[in-house]
């Protein structure tokens, strides 16, 4: 199966003549065949798929062609090394990846009005150096594994552009990319900002799935750009106000309220008030008699009713009790009350 970028005009059958049939350099003009035929002679026939490796293959030395297509996909630029050339570009290779082609045409600086000896002496001085590429055509069928360099370097001009004026307190708009679970990849125009599930609501997040999907257009904050270390922070939920910042406005000790319970420890539960504000039962006030576990009276997913003891909204604490409240317990299908 053949994969290859958007809008790719891939390199003329001459370019694979040369390479299969040359070697690792140019010294004759390609013989008079037709591309198949070439093909064919070499065992790579568009009827003969190339199996995809085992793990055994790969600590073997076989080529990662499922790598390869990733690396395709992502758009990720890497490091390849030039091992030969022939007189259609060049020969590379990277550490468990297929043998790669660079076509003189994909070459940042090349003189491609070079002809001849000029041409063969131009691209032998690349044997043995290290060059930054970007994967545009994954071929497992053929054998193919086409890079760029001339399109390693445009990325690199436009991520260096977007990171220059990229700067803390920014709203952006972005598209998720991927959804993780420690988060979400956000391109902001060429380059991926990461928004931590930490930074995706106010309230509790356990699945960033059930918050954004690949494809969605969002609005995200910036937080912390490092040009250095090529990394960008972004948040979605410094965009809402903060709940702790107004909740001494919404509760009162003394305040009877509802809420669900989340997390069961053996010191306490945690009930969600609101999204974004949790209060603490401590084990100590979740009953008129002596509770050794809260596990005994709550239960993660319940709905309970619990009185307010203590609120720092400073430290972003709130004491609850159920003293007293024991018997108004209520199943997860009634409402909250306040």
């Amino acid at each position: 199966m053949r994969i290859t970028e958007p809008g790719y005009v891939p390199p003329s059958e001459e370019y694979w003549m040369a390479l299969m049939t040359q070697g690792e350099f140019a010294a004759s003009p390609a013989p008079e065949a037709e591309p198949e035929e070439i093909w064919e002679g070499l065992g790579m026939g568009r009827g003969r798929p190339i199996p995809m490796p085992s793990p055994e293959d790969l600590e073997s030395g076989e080529p990662d062609w499922r790598e390869a297509r990733a690396l395709l996909e992502s758009g990720q630029l890497l490091k390849v090394t030039v091992v030969g050339y022939n007189r259609g570009g060049l020969i590379v290779q990277a550490e468990r990846l297929p043998r790669g082609f660079i076509p003189a045409s994909h070459l940042l600086q090349f003189p491609n009005a070079l002809d001849g000896p000029s041409r063969q002496s131009a691209l032998a001085r690349y044997v043995g150096q290290t060059l930054q590429a970007r994967v545009i055509e994954v071929d497992e069928v053929g054998g193919r594994f086409v890079l760029s360099e001339r399109l390693a370097y445009q990325d690199q001009a436009r991520i260096e552009a977007l990171l220059a004026e990229l700067r803390p307190g920014q709203i952006r708009r972005g598209v998720v990319t991927k959804v993780t679970t420690f988060g979400a990849f956000v391109d902001l125009g060429g380059f991926e900002g990461l928004l931590h599930l930490s930074e995706m609501s106010w309230g509790r997040v356990i699945d960033p799935g059930a918050l954004v999907r690949v494809g969605q257009e969002l609005e995200v904050l910036i937080l912390d750009v490092d040009p250095a270390e090529r990394r960008v922070q972004l948040s979605l939920k410094r965009l809402q106000p903060d709940p702790w910042e107004t909740v001494a406005q919404r509760y009162q000790v003394g305040q009877v309220v509802e809420g669900v319970v989340t997390t069961v420890t053996h010191f306490g539960a945690f009930i969600q008030l609101e999204e974004g504000v949790e209060g603490l039962l401590h084990v100590s006030e979740c009953g008129d008699e002596g509770v050794s576990h809260p596990r005994e009276v709550v239960r993660e997913g319940q709905r309970v009713q619990v009185r307010i003891i203590h609120i720092d909204p400073a430290a972003r604490r709130i004491g609850l009790s159920r003293r007293g409240l024991a018997s108004a317990s209520k199943s997860g299908d009634e409402h909250t009350t306040s």
